[in-house]
């Protein structure tokens, strides 16, 4: 049976953007070598995407988390995760759409992610739910909800 999905407040929202980051790996997965301009689209929006989402986390949840014992080590790790998915997206933008590589850089980033991702949602939220207090949580929530607008 897989477990369900932290969706507590404030991370109710990151996890929808898990979503959205897995439904577009999947699309690059299902497209061809020929089909250049739907990869470097498709590409494109994730970058975006995930851009975005680490840089809510970076910013508003990870600092909240790397100055409380339970979650300090688990914060750091997730930096580092987040850092490797970026080199990995930068070295797809520079190889060849055409190239067989290419395919299989993807499938490593959609590893890393899939790894992140479960880490997040199975540790790292619930145990920040339980270490943060409602205040906290709330600057959060509402630090993510401004940033989105």
């Amino acid at each position: 049976m897989q477990k369900q999905p932290f969706a507590q407040p404030p991370f109710a929202s990151l996890v929808e953007d898990h979503k959205k980051v897995k439904g577009i790996i999947e699309q690059l997965l299902a497209t061809s070598a020929t089909a250049k301009k739907t990869r470097q689209d498709l590409l494109g929006t994730l970058k975006k995407e995930l851009e975005s989402h680490e840089t809510l986390e970076e910013k508003l949840l990870y600092p909240a988390l790397k100055q409380q014992k339970p979650t300090h080590d688990m914060a750091l790790e997730a930096y580092q995760e987040h850092h490797v998915v970026d080199v990995l997206l930068d070295e797809l933008e520079s190889l060849d759409f055409q190239d067989e590589a290419w395919k299989a850089k993807l499938r490593v980033l959609q590893e890393n992610l899939l790894h992140h991702i479960r880490e997040e949602e199975e540790q790292l939220f619930p145990k920040a739910a339980k270490t943060l207090d409602e205040g906290q949580l709330n600057h959060i929530e509402q630090g993510i909800e401004q940033a989105r607008r």
